[in-house]
């Protein structure tokens, strides 16, 4: 019965996606509403089936690739709708939204191979853990398509060549504030997340660090973020730089959170 829940779920989040898509080529402000109420309803019913699927497992479902996904989806639609307020624009549903479906689908494409949740994969510092790093990657996300409108709207400037969905971007000065607001935010949580998931290593394995291939990874991103933050407070770094290093930053997070999964052997295998 969830499993419908989450389909229908999906079904609302690519009626959102349509017309987001939609609005952005055609600039008629009906599509923007019509994919607004479509990803709140999308939303009522995904967070109604988690909390369900929640309960039914008696344990925070972030255990397994399938619910990680569920999970990371939610985030990116919460984040969504706090854009959409904060801006009075649809915009952020252009590049979020294609994610979500995305990883709704590919939620039921593994359902069936995600394994069982462990013992030692339960726990108050589990979950500390895993949803600090969440939504991280929900604000790196946000920051990643901040920096392309940037980029687009840099290039579109620089040649001169101004086409239609310039206009249908927020300012250039206000994607790099809100790609600089994101990045600090999503470090803070990498921080947590990264802190956090040391202490739970030390209950679990009696090591604070293991140099596990997505221990390695998620140090890695930390420092690329960062470095971004040093470049802005110390040296000066602004526009196009900052939004390189998000592009950067999101791809190696990417890599962090799919990557490592497939093709290393490690004690975070257990997302497969």
């Amino acid at each position: 019965m969830l499993v419908k829940f989450f389909q229908v779920t999906s079904f609302f989040y690519l009626i959102a996606t349509g017309c987001y898509m939609i609005f952005f080529l055609s600039s008629r402000s009906i599509f923007s509403r019509v994919g607004w109420w479509a990803t709140g309803i999308g939303f009522l019913i995904h967070t109604t089936a988690l909390v369900v699927y929640a309960i039914s497992k008696d344990y925070f479902p972030v255990t397994n690739l399938y619910e990680s996904f569920i999970f990371f989806a939610w985030l990116l639609v919460v984040s969504h709708l706090i854009v959409c307020l904060r801006l009075r624009d649809g915009i952020a549903g252009i590049f979020l939204m294609p994610l979500v479906v995305s990883l709704m689908v590919f939620s039921q494409a593994v359902r069936k191979t995600s394994l069982v949740s462990l013992p030692t994969l339960q726990g108050g510092w589990l979950i500390v853990h895993v949803v600090s790093c969440f939504i991280a990657y929900t604000a790196f996300t946000l920051a990643f398509g901040f920096a392309l409108m940037y980029l687009w709207q840099e290039r579109e400037l620089k040649t001169k060549k101004i086409d239609v969905f310039f206009f249908r971007l927020p300012a250039i000065e206000l994607l790099d504030t809100l790609e600089f607001i994101a990045i600090i935010f999503g470090f803070i949580f990498l921080t947590v997340g990264v802190i956090s998931g040391s202490v739970w290593a030390q209950f679990v394995w009696a090591r604070f660090w293991q140099w596990d291939p997505k221990e390695t990874w998620a140090l890695i991103l930390w420092v690329i973020y960062l470095f971004y933050l040093f470049g802005r407070a110390i040296w000066g770094w602004r526009g196009r730089r900052c939004a390189y290093f998000a592009v950067i930053g999101f791809l190696v997070m990417i890599f962090t959170f799919f990557g490592t999964n497939f093709l290393f052997q490690s004690t975070h295998n257990y997302l497969k």
